[in-house]
């Protein structure tokens, strides 16, 4: 991948990381005091995710780059998220630059501390992250910042993004995003 184009790429992450934190303020509801928080959940799970399998036959596979915005926020539901991640809202469609516009998912965290971005790339950025990473065979990495990793794996046409936002340190993030990403490559076409 060239400089250039690569350069790109982590502009065009580092936007939808922030649209994805900003998703995390705008019009939320208030948090239902049944609902478990993100902390006690992670103290009553551990900081590893569990792993929710699913098996979705080859003819119901959906191809990633012809997915909209919308669609994206049913390739992961809410509850899955719950399982892989951290209690969730249900997701908000979000489209991004032109040419083609990268579309995705936010979903932002019950408690406002962070969110869930499933989104697509153009192919050929599976290789983007800083470190490389398998995922049950298919091609893909993964970065980690701060507050925030992202792991992108290769699909037909396009490459699968999933971003876990989380204020404050959780080393359990990369290992929630490459839950999710698993859970989401099983219903696309590879």
């Amino acid at each position: 991948m060239s400089g250039m184009r690569k350069r790109a790429v982590l502009r065009v992450l580092a936007v939808l990381g922030l649209i994805a934190v900003s998703g995390c303020t705008q019009q939320q509801r208030p948090t239902d005091s049944g609902a478990p928080t993100s902390e006690t959940t992670r103290s009553a799970m551990g900081s590893v995710p569990p792993s929710v399998a699913r098996e979705v036959p080859p003819e119901r596979r959906v191809r990633l780059a012809r997915v909209s915005s919308e669609r994206m926020c049913e390739l992961v539901s809410p509850s899955v998220l719950d399982s892989l991640a951290f209690p969730v809202r249900p997701g908000r469609p979000r489209e991004v630059g032109v040419d083609p516009p990268v579309r995705g998912c936010v979903f932002a965290a019950r408690d406002d501390s962070g969110s869930v971005l499933v989104g697509t790339q153009p192919g050929g950025f599976a290789d983007s992250g800083a470190r490389e990473i398998s995922l049950d065979g298919v091609r893909a990495s993964k970065t980690r910042h701060a507050n925030d990793c992202t792991v992108l794996a290769g699909v037909e046409g396009a490459t699968l993004q999933v971003t876990v936002t989380e204020h404050g340190a959780d080393p359990g993030r990369c290992e929630s995003a490459a839950s999710v990403a698993r859970y989401a490559l099983e219903g696309l076409v590879r």
